[in-house]
């Protein structure tokens, strides 16, 4: 369950280590990241939430809606720190003009009341977006529920430098957004044409991450080729909206999926998020994909 949306459901390869020098467009993501983890443990998180999440920013509530229209006419809570939410970068990247980059990391929410509801151990994802002011907030946030705690590197790490060629021609952000929902047309007939197992190698990423409900993120292409060999993938998907940094190397789109059918005895319908970073060859790769179900009773609709 993506982190914003538990908010709302409650009542209220080659890897760089470390961000370096040279990495320090991501260093200041980072730490915006991490100081927004820290203003939810002082000031609780939905509030926290309305301070570093952009105006048109984007959750799955179970259907996409913006963040802070959703909340505007929610009741105040009478103890904030009721419920606290903790969260961790640990992996991020960036669009090489330095104005769209994402991070993901585990995350606890836990019950401080006397109901002692059950803690919830997550993994989010976040896009951020450069603003005219030079602040980052967050434009779409998601994640999925793990099985349990967490217990893996805590370590900040990003993927080194992709060395796209020279000169670039100047595209239009109409254009750009154009050229990455075209990939994500053409992902999805390759899956449907050639088969997931010849789809992913030709549109994943070598660093791509997949993230599923109650289960741990998959990491790399081999571990993603091994997972969907024993699990089917997506049987369909429409990107509805998607949005590219002005450099043209990174992206994201979203939209509905469904899941099942041909032989399955239940089809799921849900929502997904897309990331996208163009490789040296310029072309559209996936680094990750988060799929949020929807409820039954809402997938029947």
């Amino acid at each position: 369950m993506p982190i914003a949306l538990f908010l709302l459901s409650i009542p209220f390869s080659s890897v760089v280590a470390q961000p370096t020098q040279s990495n320090s467009a991501i260093q200041t993501l980072v730490e915006s990241e991490r100081a927004f983890a820290r203003k939810s443990l002082e000031v609780g998180s939905r509030a926290a939430f309305m301070m570093f999440f952009a105006d048109d920013a984007v959750v799955f509530r179970p259907h996409p809606v913006k963040y802070k229209e959703a909340m505007k006419d929610a009741a105040p809570l009478k103890n904030p720190l009721e419920t606290t939410l903790e969260w961790e970068p640990i992996w991020a990247d960036i669009s090489s003009d330095g104005s769209l980059g994402y991070t993901t990391g585990p995350s606890v929410w836990t019950d401080h009341s006397s109901a002692k509801r059950l803690t919830y151990y997550g993994f989010y994802f976040s896009f951020w977006k450069k603003q005219s002011t030079g602040e980052w907030k967050v434009v779409f946030d998601v994640g999925a529920e793990l099985p349990g705690p967490y217990s893996g590197t805590r370590a900040i790490a990003s993927p080194a430098p992709a060395h796209r060629a020279a000169n670039q021609p100047k595209l239009t952000a109409q254009e750009l957004q154009a050229s990455l929902m075209q990939a994500e047309s053409d992902f999805l007939a390759s899956v449907q044409k050639h088969g997931v197992s010849a789809a992913l190698d030709n549109f994943l990423d070598k660093n791509v991450r997949i993230y599923r409900q109650k289960s741990f993120p998959i990491v790399g292409i081999d571990s993603i080729r091994a997972y969907f060999f024993r699990t089917p993938y997506l049987a369909s998907w429409e990107a509805t909206h998607c949005d590219v940094a002005a450099s043209g190397d990174l992206g994201y789109s979203y939209g509905s999926y469904t899941d099942g059918g041909s032989g399955k005895l239940t089809v799921t319908k849900g929502y997904f998020l897309h990331g996208w970073k163009r490789d040296a060859a310029n072309r559209w790769r996936l680094v990750a994909e988060i799929t949020s179900p929807l409820p039954p009773e809402a997938s029947k609709q």
